[in-house]
């Protein structure tokens, strides 16, 4: 943490990269770009249906969200798959210069990030930095932007989100971690030898400052099921479990916290236009 900006420069940074884009990203993928998005933006579109029917937003704010969402689409969904691929390799590059600033006049809680699973750091890197400067940003500019109803309208769909993650999380290490130590019982009674992996060198170790509790939560949440994975590894070199079924985990997870990503960057952009205007 060694740079110190004023509030809203890293935003107006990292804008301006997303704008400028390379075209030099290798063919390969991080498991993001599997139509999350355009389910996402189907979402997206519902929403501003419900929001006019319930009078919360007039016809012309309907509009003006139905425009963004078809906006985005039309920026994402339609680029040739080397474009895409290109765009979530500098979201993650623009994601980990932000975690090397410190943001002047914010109070926040220091934590140590240890990622042992190497298909957990590009979820972490492409998202978490985005929506720890959302949530920060929600707080000093989400009035501005959305609008008082709006702005609650968003935060209970991110509060909804990442609580939905949280009981999914919390239950796959429940039950990883129970039926681990039955079968590690079971070996151990049967006489039979028992591998103990470890991960001598993590896929991230690093320390990071977080702007809310909010952010602190997803961050948890990565974590957390980093910790159940461990209990994979421990499955698979014991024979308990196939690695498939590991890997099939593995995709589960990320499938259900991309929707989380999208709309916490989203919203970051759209923090963003405001925050440039200041």
């Amino acid at each position: 943490m060694s740079t110190v900006v004023e509030p809203g420069s890293e935003e107006k940074v990292a804008l301006s990269a997303l704008e400028q884009g390379t075209a030099d990203a290798p063919l390969t993928t991080d498991g993001a770009d599997d139509g999350e998005l355009e389910r996402e933006l189907t979402q997206m579109e519902a929403d501003a249906d419900r929001l006019q029917k319930e009078g919360v937003i007039s016809n012309d704010d309907a509009d003006m969200k139905r425009a963004e969402v078809a906006k985005t689409r039309k920026l994402f969904r339609d680029l040739p798959a080397a474009e895409r691929i290109s765009i979530i390799k500098r979201r993650r590059e623009i994601g980990r210069q932000l975690l090397d600033r410190q943001l002047s006049g914010a109070a926040v809680v220091t934590a140590r990030v240890r990622l042992n699973h190497t298909r957990l750091k590009p979820l972490f890197e492409q998202w978490w930095p985005y929506i720890n400067r959302m949530s920060i940003n929600m707080q000093r500019f989400g009035r501005s932007t959305f609008g008082e109803n709006d702005k609650e309208v968003v935060n209970s769909a991110l509060e909804k989100l990442l609580a939905g993650i949280e009981r999914y999380v919390e239950e796959q290490l429940r039950v990883a971690e129970g039926f681990r130590q039955q079968k590690e019982a079971e070996l151990r009674a049967n006489k039979e030898f028992v591998f103990e992996p470890t991960i001598p060198m993590p896929a991230m170790d690093i320390e990071v400052e977080a702007y809310s509790r909010f952010s602190m939560r997803v961050l948890g949440v990565i974590m957390k099921f980093d910790r159940a994975m461990d209990h994979f590894d421990f499955m698979v070199w014991n024979g308990i479990r196939d690695q498939s079924d590991v890997d099939d985990e593995a995709v589960n997870f990320l499938k259900r916290f991309n929707p989380l990503g999208i709309r916490g960057y989203m919203t970051h952009l759209k923090l963003m236009t405001t925050v440039r205007g200041n």
